[in-house]
C-alpha cells in the first residue's frame, strides 16, 4: 500500500514520510512512556487513540487515491490532509494547557477549510460555518477560562490543579459538549458529514468527534467534585439526546445524515458515561469512543462506495442493492450490526460499562439505558434491511468490488476485534 505514495509525486512521499514519522513518534512514545520536556506524555488511552489516528489517516489516504487522477487540487488536499494529521498526533499527545487549546482549535479551523475546497455541494459553505460558529463560539470563554480561572497556565499540567472560582466550570465542559457532540449542539454535524468528503467523513466520525471525549477523560478530575450535585442532569441529558435522536434517526432519507444522527447516539451514552461517578462508566466512555471511531468511519466509506457507482444517498433509491451487491451487503450487515454493539466486539463492552456505571444511582437511567439500546437496534435493522432489502430502482448490472474497497473494510474491522484481547490496558 506503501508503495502506491511513489506513483502519484512529491506530495504523497512527503505525506508518507509524515505519516511514518508519526508511527515511530506514537510508538517511542507508547514503549518508552515519554515524559520529555514536560510537553509530551502517553497512558493507555493516549497510545489507543494516536493509534486509531494513524490507522484512519492511512485509509483516508487509501479513499482518496481516485482523486489524483480527477485533478481537484489533489496536491493541495494531501497537503491538508497532513497538516491536520500533524495537529492531531500533538492534540492527543500535549500535556501543557496552552498546546492543548491551540491544537484543539487549530484543527477544526483546517478542517474548515477542507471543508470548502473539497466538499460536494454549494451548500458547503454553510456546512463550514456551521461548524465553526458552534465550535470556534464556545472556544472563547475557555481561552478566557485559561487565563483567569487559575489554572497554572503557563506552569501547570492536565494533573496539577488549583482551584475554581465561581461558574468557570460550565465554560470548560461546554467547549467539549459541542465538541462530542451532545443533544442541543450537534446541528453542525449532519451538515458538515454531508457535505464533506469522504476523507473528511472519516476524519469527523474517526477522530474530530473524539476530541471532547479526550477533553472529558483527561479533565476527568474535576467531576466529582464541581458537578457532584448536578451530575444526574447531565447524565440523563445525554441519555435523554440520544433517545431523541434515535427517533429522528428513523425519519431520515440521506444516508449520511442517518448515520450522523446515530454517532450523536452513541456520544449520548458516552456523556452518561463520563459523568456517572464511577470508573465503569468512565471506562465505558473510553471505549464507546474507541469503538465508534473504528466503526462508523467504515460505514461512511461503504455509504462512499455506493455514491461512487450511483451517485445518490437516498434510501428510496438506494433500496434493493443486495442483489447488486452481494459481498458488500456482508460488510453493510457487519458494520450495522457493530454500529449497534453486539457481543463479542469491541463496542459491546462499553455499552456494558456504561450500564453499569449509570444504573447505580436511579432507576430512571436504568430505563433511558434501555430504551436507547432498544432504539438503537430498531434503526441498526432499519439501516441494514432499507437499502439491502425491497424492489431496486437502480440498474440491474452487478458491480464489484476492488481491492482497495477490500483493504479499507477489513483494516476496520482487525482493531475490533483485536483490541477486545488487550481491555487489561485500561484498567
Amino acid at each position: 500500500m506503501f508503495g502506491l505514495c511513489f506513483l502519484v509525486g512529491f506530495f504523497d512521499i512527503l505525506y508518507l514520510f509524515v505519516f511514518l514519522g508519526g508511527v515511530v513518534f506514537v510508538f517511542l512514545l507508547g514503549f518508552f512512556d515519554f515524559r520529555f520536556a514536560g510537553l509530551f506524555f502517553c497512558d493507555s488511552l493516549t497510545f489507543f487513540l494516536l493509534f486509531l489516528t494513524i490507522w484512519l489517516f492511512l485509509y483516508c489516504f487509501l479513499s482518496s487515491l481516485l482523486d489524483k487522477w480527477g485533478g481537484n487540487f489533489y496536491r493541495d488536499f494531501i497537503f491538508f490532509l497532513g497538516l491536520i494529521f500533524f495537529f492531531l498526533l500533538i492534540r492527543f499527545s500535549c500535556f501543557r494547557f496552552f498546546s492543548f487549546y491551540v491544537c484543539f482549535e487549530f484543527v477544526f479551523l483546517l478542517m474548515f477549510y477542507f471543508l470548502v475546497g473539497w466538499g460536494y455541494r454549494p451548500e458547503r459553505v454553510q456546512a463550514s460555518f456551521y461548524m465553526v460558529f458552534y465550535t470556534l463560539l464556545v472556544s472563547f470563554p475557555f481561552l478566557i477560562f485559561l487565563f483567569f480561572g487559575r489554572l497554572g497556565f503557563f506552569s501547570g499540567c492536565f494533573f496539577f490543579v488549583s482551584s475554581f472560582s465561581s461558574y468557570w466550570w460550565v465554560f470548560l465542559f461546554l467547549v467539549f459538549m459541542v465538541k462530542l457532540p451532545v443533544y442541543g449542539v450537534h446541528l453542525w454535524l449532519p451538515k458538515a458529514h454531508v457535505e464533506a468528503p469522504v476523507s473528511g467523513s472519516i476524519l469527523l466520525a474517526g477522530l474530530l468527534l473524539k476530541l471532547g471525549g479526550y477533553g472529558f477523560v483527561r479533565f476527568s478530575f474535576f467531576l466529582p467534585y464541581y458537578v457532584a450535585g448536578c451530575r444526574g442532569y447531565f447524565v440523563s441529558f445525554g441519555l435523554l439526546g440520544g433517545v431523541f435522536r434515535c427517533l429522528l434517526c428513523l425519519r431520515q432519507v440521506d444516508m449520511k445524515s442517518f448515520v450522523a444522527y446515530s454517532s450523536v447516539c452513541h456520544m449520548g451514552l458516552g456523556l452518561g458515561g463520563f459523568f456517572s461517578g464511577l470508573d465503569f462508566g468512565l471506562k465505558g466512555g473510553i471505549y464507546i469512543l474507541i469503538g465508534h471511531g473504528y466503526c462508523s468511519s467504515c460505514i461512511f466509506y461503504i455509504l462512499y462506495v455506493v455514491y461512487k457507482r450511483f451517485h445518490t444517498r437516498s434510501i428510496l433509491v438506494l433500496k434493493g442493492s443486495l442483489w447488486l451487491f452481494s459481498l458488500l451487503g456482508y460488510f453493510w450487515f457487519l458494520y450495522c450490526v457493530l454500529n449497534i454493539g453486539v457481543p463479542p466486539f469491541f463496542p459491546f463492552f462499553s455499552e456494558v460499562l456504561i450500564l453499569g456505571g449509570v444504573s447505580h444511582s436511579w432507576f430512571i437511567f436504568l430505563f433511558l439505558f434501555f430504551l436507547v439500546f432498544l432504539l438503537a437496534g430498531v434503526y441498526g435493522v432499519y439501516l441494514f434491511v432499507s437499502i439491502m432489502h425491497g424492489s431496486s430502482l437502480l440498474d440491474s448490472s452487478s458491480f464489484l468490488l476492488v481491492l482497495r474497497e477490500f483493504l479499507i473494510f477489513f483494516g476496520h474491522l482487525i482493531p475490533l476485534v483485536y483490541i477486545v484481547f488487550v481491555l487489561g490496558v485500561f484498567f
